[in-house]
């Protein structure tokens, strides 16, 4: 092999750094784990040097492999928005977005048709779901939405998209039924709805707005975001809804703030690339997309 090697062994030794694992790499590849393990090995044999460490049960980059990728990965980059930009119907990339249930039904799908029409080569792929099938174990997302505190030191890769304002929120005819609302304290004898993963959004919020000695009532819980915020539309009781996933609901009156005027608790969502997310033009123009959304909002 020639000290130049060849783009097919970069290829492969980009796929295999980028997922740390012969069999992911070959699976993107269309390739036998075999074929990419024996392309790896020609390229460092080519090169004199030890691109990986190879355990038992896993791979890591040497020192070598490390430094060696940043510029296979730039060099790939670059290439691949080239292809894009003088090849533009050569064929589909797939990026990949983790998120919430809520965020994808109520926010993010819905706005995609707009992206795909802007970017038909484009296939977006929305997971919103740890548990996947065994072919897709172990491959890390290209985006992720998440949230943290609004004081929380971001880290380089995560953008904001929204401070959130996360406030009680029922049903018009709900509230109707029980007279006037004029505190937090009364909020807290209501039907409170609980969302699993948020359940101690309740006790943060009563903690803050309502007497010591109120207690925060079991109520019931439903699995996601979605769920509370259907089954408050449909007056089974009062939820600690999230601005802006709740802002079309606001605006067309199926639900009222339960509170006026209460500030509610806020925190922050923001989009993050995953370590090893390959840093292709595709990524970005997505990432760039999303964010442009949000700060409409």
């Amino acid at each position: 092999m020639p000290r130049r090697p060849r783009l097919t062994y970069l290829r492969a030794f980009d796929a295999s750094a980028r997922y740390l694992s012969f069999s992911l790499a070959a699976q993107e590849l269309n390739l036998t784990q075999a074929a990419v393990s024996q392309q790896i090995k020609l390229l460092e044999t080519a090169l004199g040097a030890s691109l990986f460490l190879r355990h038992n049960r896993s791979l890591t980059l040497s020192e070598s492999g490390t430094a060696y990728y940043h510029v296979v990965r730039e060099v790939l980059d670059r290439l691949d928005s080239v292809t894009d930009q003088l090849f533009p119907d050569t064929g589909k990339t797939i990026v990949t977005v983790h998120c919430t249930p809520s965020i994808a039904t109520i926010w993010l799908a819905p706005r995609l048709r707009d992206f795909h029409a802007l970017h038909p080569n484009i296939e977006v792929h929305l997971r919103t779901t740890d548990i996947l099938p065994d072919k897709y174990r172990g491959q890390s997302n290209d985006l992720e939405i998440v949230r943290q505190s609004r004081d929380a030191e971001p880290d380089e890769a995560m953008r904001k998209l929204w401070d959130v304002q996360i406030l009680p929120v029922c049903s018009p005819g709900y509230l109707a039924g029980r007279g006037p609302v004029g505190s937090a304290d009364h909020i807290c004898e209501l039907d409170l709805i609980h969302t699993l993963g948020y359940e101690n959004d309740w006790h943060r919020w009563a903690r803050l707005y309502a007497s010591p000695k109120v207690e925060v009532k079991s109520g019931f819980s439903v699995d996601g975001l979605v769920i509370s915020i259907e089954a408050a539309c449909r007056g089974e009781g009062v939820i600690l809804g999230r601005k802006p996933l709740i802002d079309d609901y606001l605006q067309d009156g199926r639900l009222v703030e339960a509170l006026p005027g209460n500030p509610g608790l806020t925190t922050a969502y923001f989009i993050r690339m995953a370590a090893r997310a390959p840093e292709r033009r595709s990524i970005k123009l997505l990432a760039d997309w999303i964010v442009n959304q949000a700060h409409q909002e």
